[in-house]
């Protein structure tokens, strides 16, 4: 299933880069499909479980890009990469917290320094109001647009679904780029 992924992305990008010899890169994903959705595997950490049976040390399973960590804006400094678990030890964090509201704004003012952050927060803001408005001032129930529809873990691509924390850290966000829809892991 990997090399599957590969080769479309690989021949999504050489359709995209044609003939051209410039040697610059820039991200690639796949193009969006539910059915790749419907198929993924959210935890490989059952084969550590199987392990754990044998005797042999448990291996702790997380999830790991195979392009690795991604470059953040030059703005934001990374002390040190943690996973939930390590920080959040009373509680189990949830993806969705309320569905007829959120608050971008405080949870995220530590990265406000970066314009990029500013402005993904403030479009994502911005969808909600333009998209949920007459929802929001008529006090109905029924939102019309809601950015957690956009992040896909141990969930299938239906629509209303709710994505659930995965503890082994893989989620998948839809993407809209140039007008296209698009898959990033």
């Amino acid at each position: 299933e990997k090399k599957k992924k590969k080769k479309r992305r690989e021949a999504t990008m050489s359709s995209h880069v044609g003939a051209s010899n410039e040697k610059w890169r820039f991200p690639i994903w796949p193009e969006w499909n539910e059915a790749d959705i419907n198929a993924e595997k959210w935890d490989t950490g059952k084969v550590g479980k199987e392990k754990e049976k044998t005797g042999k040390s448990p291996i702790s399973h997380v999830f790991e890009d195979p392009e690795g960590k991604i470059e953040l804006p030059a703005s934001l400094k990374v002390h040190s990469w943690k996973r939930p678990h390590e920080f959040l030890t009373n509680k189990i964090p949830v993806v969705v917290k309320n569905e007829t509201s959120f608050d971008l704004v405080s949870a995220n003012e530590h990265v406000f320094c970066s314009e990029l952050m500013r402005w993904i927060v403030s479009e994502i803001y911005a969808l909600w109001r333009i998209y949920n408005e007459k929802a929001l001032t008529n006090g109905a129930s029924t939102l019309f647009w809601k950015p957690w529809e956009h992040i896909y873990a141990l969930c299938k691509a239906t629509k209303g679904h709710i994505p659930l924390y995965n503890s082994y850290g893989k989620y998948i966000v839809k993407l809209y780029w140039m007008v296209s829809t698009s898959l990033q892991q």
